[in-house]
Order: C-alpha cells, then structure tokens, then sequence
C-alpha cells in the first residue's frame, strides 16, 4: 500500500552570479584553486561554457598552473599537454617578483642544497610562498618550484606594511588548502571510492564517532511542506542516484549522465521526485530537518564543510554509513563513507 510522505522544505533564496569583466590580455602569471568557492574546476576546450566546448578534464588538486594568456574571465593555461581554458573567478592569482640581479633558485631554502634554475636581472619570478627561512622565498620558474633568496627580488624592498600584506595575502590562501585538505582526510573523500568489503554487512553497522554540538544557535523556522505519494522516497531516492555511478563531475552540471557537480547531482535526483532544490551546496543546507549522525535514512542530504555558513560539499545518503555523490573531476560520482558531515537533513517526512 502506498503512503503519503511529507516533504518539509525551508523557503530560502537561491545565490545566482554571473562573470562580468572587461576583456584584456596581461602578463602571465600562475594560479591556484581557490578552495573557499570550488571543489574542482572544469578545463574547457574553448572558452565558453557551452556545451560545444569540450571539457578536457579538471583541476581539483591545488597544484600551479601557469597562465598563458588572460582574456576577460577566461585563462588559457597548459592542462595535460594541451591548451585550456578555466574561468577566472575559481582560482587565486599569485604574485610576481622582479629579479634586482642575477640569482639561483636552490632544491631547498638552502644555498649549500642543489642549484635547480636561475634568473637574471628584470626576470619575472612567481611567487608560489614565502618560507620560514625569512630569507628565502618560494618560486616557480616554468616548470621548476624551488627556493631563492628574497633579497634578489624587488620584494625585498617593500615597505613593512606592503611586505606584510603580500604575507597575509598567502597565509589566507595556504589556510584555505590546508582546511580543505584536512577536511577531505576527515571524511575520507579524497579521491576514490570505498571498497565493498568495507561496507557495513548484513545491516550492522559500527560507528566511532565524536559529535561535537554546533555553537550556532538557530532560530525557529516555519516549514512549507509538500506532499508526495510513494512508499519510502528516500530509498527510491538513494537507488535512483545509484543508477548513475561512474558517469562523469562537470563543475555546474545538470545532466545525470553527461556530468554534474555535487549539488546538482542532488538537485536532479529530487527533481525525479517532485522536488525542488538550488543549485548550490550552501543553499541546500538550508532545506529540511536536521539529523543526528548516527541516524541517516537512505535518501538523507549529507553536507560538508569547515563550517555550518561554509557548506563545500552534498551527498546522498544510504542509511548504511554510506554515501552517493559527485565527488570531484578525477573520481566521477561513486559511493564512499560517510565520513564526518557538518550537517544532515531529511527533506521527507514519515
């Protein structure tokens, strides 16, 4: 016999952006992921978003990529071999430095440590960090990072105040990796998907988790709630989104089979069900009612994050200790542990 289920969903506003820039071309410089808005980034053939411009593959590892050419919101970078193009917004812009004089870069920030490059006078240098050796910076020069003294470079003569603003400017960026990263070996969602045999058997399942309560206290909401027929939605949810494990991650994806990103992943899979969800993971978070970990039903929205107003990643649950999801550009969408989320909600109701 089917039963009526409640959908309970939190009316919230869906955040939208657009890129607008003027075009222009400038020097290259190097870039990596910013963290803190993308979990990985689509490289496209062509610099459009349409789908006549094939995506060569993504950047979900905060490596360095040297800008070739810069055109408005778009950045033609060497990806695999190949020309590619990325949008802008998604990535930090590192600095420059302008060589005083001829200088090595060394192995280590050592001057006894191999000599890997060198530079001369009124090169161009990236700045990829600065070193705890204070008298060492880190670089890049093509395809080679390694360690120069910071007095071969017009860094060095900056004033205290603009020093410590290029300082602070790298230590928010290093932050963000290292937040991120921590939070992928938190919730084992590195890369790959887990093994069968790692999975719960026979419906028992062990838990080891500290749950810390949130600081943040909420306020009373009003709920909106729909209703749907059908026995157990969640179940029907989870096994639906199963269907498309293997198929690829495109970074603002919609099509369960050409390519999703983690939200609309999600976002489609409850479209088959009637409903309605935004197109970002943040937004999500505000829909339906929270649930313990511990006790996840199949179908539950599983979030993840540094923090409850920094909601990075979405996934499926499976009521087993399990989620489905879109994970990154390299994995696809596959199945994993579920890790320690920030937060669950159930958007169905008995």
């Amino acid at each position: 016999m089917r039963k009526n289920k409640k959908i309970i969903l939190l009316l919230s506003t869906l955040i939208s952006f657009q890129l607008f820039a003027p075009t222009n071309t400038s020097k290259a410089k190097s870039i990596l992921i910013n963290y803190d808005l993308a979990e990985g980034v689509n490289v496209r053939e062509k610099q459009s978003f349409a789908d006549d411009s094939k995506i060569l593959g993504g950047i979900d590892y905060p490596d360095f990529y040297e800008i070739k050419e810069e055109n408005g919101n778009w950045l033609k970078i060497n990806f695999e071999g190949k020309d590619g193009y990325v949008a802008k917004i998604w990535f930090h812009i590192l600095d420059d430095m302008k060589a005083i004089k001829n200088g090595k870069i060394y192995e280590k920030a050592d001057e006894k440590s191999k000599e890997i490059s060198n530079f001369k006078k009124k090169e161009k240098i990236d700045l990829i960090d600065f070193d705890s050796n204070k008298n060492f910076v880190k670089v890049k020069k093509g395809d080679k990072i390694g360690f120069a003294k910071i007095d071969n470079f017009d860094l060095s003569k900056k004033d205290e105040k603009d020093l410590n603003k290029v300082k602070d400017k790298y230590k928010k960026i290093y932050d963000s990796v290292k937040r991120y990263m921590d939070y992928l070996d938190r919730n084992n969602l590195s890369l790959y998907p887990i093994e069968e045999k790692d999975k719960a058997k026979e419906n028992e399942i062990v838990r080891n988790y500290v749950v810390d309560e949130p600081e943040e206290k909420t306020e009373e909401v009003e709920y909106i709630y729909y209703t749907v027929s059908g026995d157990d939605i969640g179940s029907q949810a989870y096994n639906f989104a199963t269907k498309f494990i293997g198929n690829p991650y495109v970074w603002g994806g919609i099509s369960l089979t050409n390519g999703v990103d983690c939200s609309g992943f999600t976002q489609q899979v409850y479209k088959e069900f009637g409903i309605s969800l935004p197109h970002f993971a943040q937004s999500q978070a505000d829909y339906g009612k929270t649930i313990k970990l511990g006790e996840e039903k199949a179908g539950d929205l599983v979030f993840y994050g540094t923090s409850l107003s920094n909601i990075t990643h979405v996934a499926i649950a499976d009521g087993q200790g399990g989620i489905v999801h879109a994970a990154n550009p390299r994995s696809g969408i596959i199945t994993s542990g579920i890790g320690n989320p920030t937060i669950i909600k159930r958007l169905i109701e008995d």
